[in-house]
């Protein structure tokens, strides 16, 4: 919804807004969908509002609440999903021969006049198909339709037609449906970490990542559902490939060799081969496996890969799956019990202090309180110490997720001085090009481990049975036997983590003025430093010196126009990009071009335009950095230009400002709020706003302290 404004809940999926941080509250019976804005009205002056519902719902008996509205002669506007499958429940096909089409002449038939259709393929919607008074959007123009329905008298209704992303997961496994030939990725140098891409998309494969000069974002490649939402982030840094073919992909295929740097495939899995079978657990009475994970990485499969290998040793086995709704990052877990009976199964559920092994595949499901009220001293455990997206980062951009003390907690739980962990995130990546082979990688550490009661050989033939990529499953399971019985055979053969953020004063301004040179030429570092020898001279306290080397940074190194060149031209973030996908692919860039651009996004921001030709472009416009800040500069005249150059002389100005007598918390603060002047455009210019009066009500405070 716009901000300010509210929208009614509904029985769905699309309940579960009413449990984010958005305004969209209350709900209703089915059918009963804007029952109570039809009473409500009536005392409000006929104001109008928004009422969510679904397809299914529609169908069984939304089509009612509709005819009420109309016969009321309600201002409201019914928001009716189209997603094609009951996402609540597993991605069932909704029952009838229903299509946005027919739900447009349903409504039409209850007397309603104002139609919308909004999809992310409009092109493929005929509007012959559709009564004479729908109108026909893009979903890039959502939020000016929603302004303009909201001062529609009477009943309007729009239909929002896009596949659940869950179903289309599904649908291109299955390979019932077409997997665009288009991935999106960030340069994470360009990249400021404002995670506008993050509230744009609501996407959980818009993940952060931690670097030298800070947090930033990237596209998890493995679980990006391409729905290209995140471009609608105001940023430069987005790049689309065109026509890739991944890494990981050709190599399975055999169409390319294997990387030497990340170490062979073949010997890793003949080096597990090669591995003392371990000693497993007794199955004696029941014994429960657990694991844990979030919607969408195999965490069901690895739970059915263990049950149908039991099944073929001889054991009884049941299997649970908990699967969130089958929301995408949702938490999962599986329930797998074994017995030498059948009648020694009573349940299939694990009760509380039930689990005797422990497959963690992410660590906050893991740690959550659902898992480890099944902990109890003597639970053997794995964990993945991947950093997973969760839904609050989306919301807070800088949230740490705490991993060490999540283990802790853990092993706390468990009675056991330490628990084996890694990224199995990193491997998989590496190795396998793709996240996904981590949780397989996790089964394979606990069968080391000797936690699974299951034959090496029953795996394999489950594994077998499964049909899936079963070649890289058996490769991922055997990393995960080394990742327990001799990890530094398979993290020598991986590429060096990149370096870590200087932590000690000297250090960190040694590398800013390597940068600032870069950046821009020698005599500007020189500045830099001056201004920090200055304020060194008078502030005594050393986290206060490094928060202002980073800040001061921040604001003197403008990404202007001729740095985003110069970043995007970086022969780096080539590096990067042929890691990821194999020859041929072609690059995209989408920018805003300056004195150019006229036109404006759904949100009244500039619109950017696609350029497949900057590759080409950047180099030089990167060398025209030094007519930086000069006559010779026209991006100089831009706002946004001006506002970043007042911005130094600000920062300066505090740094001028501070006295070692008072605060030096209160400093911290006023100095490191620069910190959140990220982004570009309007997204940098609100966030300047915001921080100066934050920083100016901290000046007034010392003043009156």
């Amino acid at each position: 919804m716009p901000e300010g404004w509210e929208a009614l809940a509904g029985i769905a999926c699309h309940f579960l807004v009413t449990l984010m941080d958005r305004d969209t509250k209350y709900v209703c019976q089915m059918g009963g969908e804007g029952g109570s804005w039809v009473g409500t009205s009536r005392f409000n002056g006929n104001k109008h509002n928004f009422q969510n519902i679904g397809d299914g719902t529609w169908f069984h008996s939304g089509s009612l609440a509709i005819r009420q509205a109309v016969s009321a002669g309600t201002n409201i506007t019914f928001k009716i999903l189209y997603n094609d499958a009951v996402a609540m429940t597993g991605g069932q096909a909704v029952d009838g021969n229903l299509s946005p089409a027919a739900i447009a002449h349903g409504c039409a038939a209850e007397g309603v006049a104002r139609i919308a259709l909004v999809s992310d393929e409009i092109e493929l919607h005929h509007r012959a198909d559709y009564p004479r008074q729908t109108s026909f959007h893009d979903r890039a123009e959502m939020d000016a339709l929603q302004r303009e329905l909201r001062d529609y008298e009477g009943v309007s209704v729009l239909i929002y037609s896009q596949t659940c992303a869950s179903e289309k997961r599904r649908r291109r496994k299955r390979g019932t449906l077409a997997d665009p030939d288009r991935f999106v990725v960030i340069n994470e140098a360009v990249c400021e970490g404002c995670g506008d891409c993050s509230l744009a998309s609501n996407c959980l494969s818009v993940e952060p990542v931690d670097t030298p000069l800070g947090r930033k974002r990237r596209v998890n490649l493995s679980s990006c559902n391409k729905d290209y939402t995140c471009l609608d982030g105001f940023c430069p840094s987005f790049v689309t490939i065109e026509g890739p073919r991944l890494v990981g992909d050709e190599m399975a295929a055999g169409n390319m060799e294997e990387d030497e740097d990340s170490g062979t495939l073949a010997s890793l899995t003949a080096a597990a081969d090669a591995l003392p079978a371990p000693s497993p657990a007794p199955v004696g009475d029941p014994y429960s496996i657990l694991v844990t994970g979030v919607g969408g990485t195999g965490v069901t499969t690895v739970g059915a890969v263990l049950s149908m290998a039991a099944h073929l040793d001889g054991t009884a086995t049941t299997l649970l799956n908990f699967s969130g709704l089958a929301q995408k990052f949702g938490a999962v877990m599986s329930y797998v019990r074994l017995a030498a009976d059948n009648a020694m199964l009573h349940q299939p559920r694990i009760a509380a202090g039930g689990a005797d092994a422990v497959i963690g595949c992410d660590a906050v499901v893991s740690s959550s309180p659902q898992a480890m009220e099944m902990y109890r001293t003597g639970t053997r455990a794995v964990l993945n110490r991947a950093e997973m997206t969760t839904g609050e980062i989306v919301r807070n951009r800088d949230l740490d997720l705490e991993i060490d003390a999540r283990m802790a907690a853990i092993a706390a739980a468990t009675g056991t001085a330490r628990i084996n962990g890694f990224d199995a995130g990193i491997l998989a990546e590496q190795l396998f090009g793709d996240t996904l082979y981590a949780n397989m990688i996790m089964c394979g550490a606990s069968w080391q481990e000797g936690h699974l009661p299951v034959s090496k050989l029953a795996i394999d033939q489950a594994l077998d049975l499964n049909g899936v990529k079963v070649t890289q499953n058996r490769q991922a399971f055997a990393i995960g036997r080394l990742m327990s019985a001799n990890p530094d055979l398979v993290t020598d053969r991986l590429r060096p983590p990149p370096p870590a953020a200087p932590d000690d004063y000297a250090t960190l301004l040694a590398d800013r003025m390597v940068r600032l040179t870069t950046y821009q030429d020698a005599a500007y570092a020189d500045l830099y430093r001056t201004h920090m020898d200055e304020f060194a001279a008078r502030c005594e306290d050393d986290a206060l010196r490094r928060i202002v080397a980073r800040e001061l940074f921040r604001v003197m190194a403008i990404k202007d126009e001729y740095e985003v060149a110069r970043l995007h031209a970086d022969p780096a973030f080539r590096a990067t990009l042929e890691s990821q996908f194999a020859p041929g692919y072609r690059t995209v860039n989408h920018l805003v071009l300056p004195f150019i651009t006229r036109r404006t996004d759904g949100r009244g921001r500039p619109a950017r335009t696609k350029l497949a030709m900057a590759r080409y472009l950047f180099p030089l416009l990167a060398r025209g950095k030094r007519f930086r800040g000069t006559f010779f500069d026209p991006f100089r005249l831009q706002a946004d230009r001006k506002v970043e150059q007042d911005l130094i002389g600000w920062y300066l100005g505090l740094m001028t400002r501070f006295d070692a007598a008072e605060d030096i918390v209160t400093w911290r603060a006023i100095l490191g709020a620069a910190a959140d002047i990220r982004g570009y455009g309007p997204v940098k210019m609100a966030a300047v706003a915001r921080v100066r009066d934050d920083v100016e009500a901290k000046l007034r405070n010392l003043d009156h302290a």
